[in-house]
């Protein structure tokens, strides 16, 4: 997925606008429409709806479950190792889980 302020500067310059021009035709100010474009803000859900239809476009939303990235990591480390090896190594992975919950 881009980035909103990617996604909000696209829209605009698609349809040829300025920032002062798509702030009006959204009904909001040109320093706001800056702020989204360098990442600084977040336009709501309705305010990205305002955005795109001010430049004449439709936003959609989709997600998609990706797996973390260390998950994957472990369970490539975990696949490498023998049955022997994993057992013996279940004590240090038990005390790692434990300290990541102390954390939260």
């Amino acid at each position: 997925m881009e980035s909103f302020n990617t996604l909000v500067r696209e829209l605009r310059l698609a349809a040829g606008l300025s920032q002062r021009a798509l702030a009006r035709r959204a009904g909001t100010s040109q320093p706001a429409v800056a702020r989204y474009e360098r990442g600084a803000a977040t336009p709501s859900w309705k305010t990205l709806q305002r955005l795109a239809a001010a430049c004449g476009q439709r936003v959609r939303l989709s997600a998609e479950a990706v797996p973390d990235p260390h998950d994957v990591e472990l369970a490539e480390l975990l696949i490498g190792l023998t049955p022997e090896q994993r057992l013996r190594a279940l004590p240090r992975y038990a005390n790692l889980r434990k300290l990541a919950r102390e954390q939260r």
